[in-house]
């Protein structure tokens, strides 16, 4: 069931705004519709974790008030990942210490929307220091999957998916180093674009802790939403300016008809669930009948060789920079059961990388990132998987954090694989800077949805969301889940 529909609580943002400026609703009527459905199914679910109705519904009035002026974003109510300081809540991204931390000031993305007009009413959850392929924390607990409550909505952007599946929000703002926005798309049926490395401001995110100024050498700040042209609209904002002294001017996409795209598909190379494979096959079969230019890759182009493990060499170097001596250990003693040359000992040697180690990553990733920039001369667009399966049965009961998903498996087809092989697959545009966009596939898996990842070339954030929008116009919008009206 696609956004043809009249419930104001599943229109795409597009939609909604559309609606608001004709005067169809008022921001103040929609934000009403939205806290009531968000109280009503958000029990089970437990997507939004913090409310500001009084401040939102002052803001929806003066959206009403100044329905004439030219806001992109007038009176569009908003949730926005727990990882951002809003001004008026708290931030947490799920680490107990922060419980009790209010924010003073907005971080710079959610300026840039606010300024626009969005109307911010709540906060979703995610996993203690955004750093699982789950949502839960032990301030907030469990967000469910509106698909199947039993399944995980991913992470770390996992109650931002959930909130646009569910209908609670059309526009999301979500964070990426490890497919934090990608698999959540994937597993919820939404939308998802990670923007290429530092176009999009980053400062008030956490981790790293409040006040930080440094920008993660890997994060990447970008939006989630129920169609591709909301995430071009909220891309369009987050990046406008620019930042400090530079000024930002993407390149127009290669091309806009599905028909003119050279596009290659990729599903072997890293673990996946044979099913899920071969349903991106198929997309690209349909592909190939609407006229797209389609090669089915037999093999990883050269230059991935080993990205893998530089990847998690690279990620984990990151996140071991701010660890404090007995997570360290931690992370030891969680690999100590291991053998030697598995994942879990890659890990824990990479979060005590030296600068030397961290130098000699950084100049790899420079080259992979110009090999890429060459093998996109041929191809306008990669597709992959975004992860090795559908969303999976919780893990939640062995605790939290990296450390932690050392020990736990995924099934994966008839293998079972270690649970941070999950990374690999969102890790080839990470390391490599590149924009990645999810879309949900045409028919979902065994009652879940799935997404297909598309890569843009360095730099070309409008390519991949080029694509993505002109399958939208062919494959049709967002499906619901099959939830209370």
């Amino acid at each position: 069931m696609t956004t043809d529909k009249t419930e104001p609580h599943y229109w795409t943002a597009t939609e909604t705004l559309t609606a608001l400026r004709a005067g169809r609703i008022g921001a103040v009527e929609l934000l009403e519709h939205l806290l009531a459905r968000q109280a009503r199914l958000d029990r089970d679910i437990n997507a939004v974790i913090e409310l500001n109705a009084e401040q939102a519904l002052q803001d929806a009035r003066a959206a009403d008030a100044r329905r004439d002026k030219d806001l992109p974003l007038n009176g569009l109510p908003m949730t926005i990942k727990d990882t951002y300081e809003v001004a008026g809540f708290h931030v947490t991204a799920g680490i107990p210490d922060l419980a009790g931390y209010r924010s003073m000031r907005d971080a710079d993305a959610v300026a840039r929307l606010r300024q626009a007009g969005a109307v911010v009413y709540g906060k979703t959850n995610v996993p203690i220091a955004a750093s699982d392929h789950q949502s839960y924390n032990p301030i907030h607990g469990v967000t469910r999957n509106p698909w199947n409550l039993d399944r995980t909505v991913g992470g770390s952007s996992g109650g931002a998916a959930a909130a646009l599946a569910a209908g609670f929000a059309a526009l999301e703002l979500g964070s990426d180093i490890g497919g934090s926005i990608r698999i959540p798309a994937h597993y919820c049926g939404v939308w998802g674009h990670k923007p290429s490395y530092g176009i999009v401001p980053a400062r008030g995110h956490i981790p790293p802790m409040p006040g930080a100024l440094a920008p993660s050498p890997l994060a990447v700040c970008g939006p989630l939403a129920r169609s591709a042209a909301d995430l071009e609209l909220a891309l369009d904002l987050l990046t406008a300016g620019g930042q400090g002294a530079w000024t930002l001017n993407l390149p127009k996409p290669r091309q806009t008809n599905l028909s003119d795209f050279r596009v290659a598909v990729l599903t072997g190379g890293f673990p996946v669930d044979p099913a899920y494979a071969a349903a991106i096959e198929s997309f690209g079969q349909s592909l190939a009948q609407e006229g797209t230019q389609v090669i089915q890759l037999s093999a990883p182009p050269e230059h991935m060789a080993g990205s893998e493990a530089h990847y998690i060499d690279m990620l984990f170097a990151v996140i071991g920079a701010g660890l404090p001596q007995p997570e360290l250990e931690a992370y030891e003693a969680a690999a100590a059961v291991h053998p030697e040359g598995s994942l879990p000992r890659q890990m824990a040697r990479a979060v005590r990388a030296t600068m030397a180690d961290f130098a000699d990553l950084v100049e790899r990733q420079a080259r992979l990132i110009a090999a890429w920039g060459d093998w996109f001369r041929d191809f306008d667009v990669l597709l992959c998987p975004v992860a090795m399966g559908t969303a999976f049965a919780h893990q939640t009961e062995d605790g939290h954090g990296p450390a932690t998903q050392m020990g736990r498996v995924l099934q994966v087809g008839d293998q079972t694989r270690p649970y941070s092989e999950n990374l690999f697959w969102p890790g080839l545009a990470t390391l490599a800077h590149l924009p990645a966009t999810v879309r949900p596939l045409p028919q979902t898996l065994n009652g879940l949805p799935a997404g297909v990842q598309i890569v843009g070339p360095p730099q070309e954030d409008r390519t991949p969301l080029a694509f993505a929008r002109a399958c939208d116009a062919v494959f049709g919008g967002f499906k619901e889940p099959d939830l209370p009206s």
